[in-house]
C-alpha cells in the first residue's frame, strides 16, 4: 500500500499536491458527516436552544431548513474532528518537529482545550449574555428571535471560545520554535491586552461591549496561564534531559 509522501520531502508542487489531497479528504469527510447528522438536526437545535428563555421564530420560508443545515454542519465539523486532529498531529510532528509522543499529547490537548472553550461558552457566557441582552426589552417588549440570528450568535460564540482556549497550546508551539520567549510575553503584557481587545472585537459575533468583555477577561487569564505553563516547561526541561 502506497503511503502519502511527507510534506517536507517533496518539492513545491509536491507540497501543494499533498496539501490538496489532505484538504479534499477533509472536505469529503465533512460533507459525509454533515449529511449523516442532518436527521438529528431537530434534537441538536433543541439542545442549542436551551439557554434561550422562549421559542425561536422563523421569519422566512427557508429559515427553518437553513437553520437545520447550519446545525448539521456544526455537528459535521465535530464528527470530522478526529481526522482534523490527526492532521494536526502530523503537522506538529513534521513541520514543528515535535516527537511522535509530544505530537499526540499536543493533539489531545488541542481537543481538550477546544472542548473546554465550547463548554465554557454554553454554560457561562451564553446564558449571561442572553440574560443581559434580552433584559433591555423589559416587560413591555416581546422578544422574537429568529433561528438564523440565534444560531449565528451561539455557534459564533462557541467557535470563538474554542479558538480562544487554544492560546496556551499556540504559545507552547511558538516557544518550542524559538519564536517567542517568556521574557517577551511577560514584558509585553500591555500590548497583549490591547491585542486581546482587538481580537475579541473581531471574534465577538455581536457589537455590544458586554459580550466582548465576557470574552476579553478569559482571554487575558489564558495569556497569564500560558506564561505559567511555559515557566513550568522550562523548569522541567533540564530534569527531562537528565533522565
Amino acid at each position: 500500500m502506497a503511503t502519502e509522501p511527507s510534506i517536507l520531502t517533496t518539492g513545491l508542487f509536491g507540497q501543494i499536491e499533498v496539501i490538496r489531497r489532505r484538504v479534499f479528504r477533509l472536505a469529503m469527510t465533512l460533507l459525509a458527516m454533515t449529511v449523516a447528522a442532518y436527521p438529528f438536526a431537530t434534537h441538536l437545535l433543541h439542545f442549542i436552544k436551551q439557554p434561550l428563555p422562549g421559542p425561536l421564530t422563523i421569519y422566512a420560508p427557508l429559515e427553518g431548513f437553513l437553520g437545520h443545515l447550519k446545525v448539521s454542519l456544526a455537528a459535521g465539523i465535530i464528527l470530522t474532528s478526529p481526522l482534523i486532529l490527526y492532521e494536526l498531529k502530523r503537522f506538529l510532528q513534521t513541520v514543528c518537529r515535535f516527537p511522535s509522543r509530544s505530537a499526540w499529547i499536543g493533539t489531545g490537548v488541542a481537543a481538550g482545550l477546544f472542548g473546554m472553550g465550547v463548554s465554557f461558552c454554553y454554560l457561562v457566557i451564553l446564558p449571561v449574555t442572553l440574560r443581559f441582552l434580552l433584559g433591555f426589552g423589559g416587560d413591555n417588549i416581546a422578544a422574537g428571535i429568529s433561528v438564523s440570528k440565534y444560531l449565528s450568535l451561539t455557534l459564533g460564540l462557541a467557535a470563538a471560545c474554542g479558538v480562544m482556549f487554544e492560546l496556551p497550546l499556540v504559545t507552547r508551539i511558538l516557544h518550542r520554535l524559538d519564536l517567542i520567549s517568556i521574557a517577551f510575553l511577560a514584558g509585553n503584557r500591555r500590548y497583549a491586552i490591547l491585542l486581546s481587545a482587538v481580537v475579541t472585537a473581531i471574534l465577538t459575533p455581536t457589537p455590544d461591549a458586554y459580550t466582548m468583555s465576557m470574552l476579553l477577561v478569559p482571554l487575558i487569564a489564558l495569556y497569564e496561564i500560558s506564561i505559567i505553563v511555559l515557566r513550568i516547561v522550562e523548569y522541567r526541561q533540564p530534569q527531562l534531559e537528565e533522565d
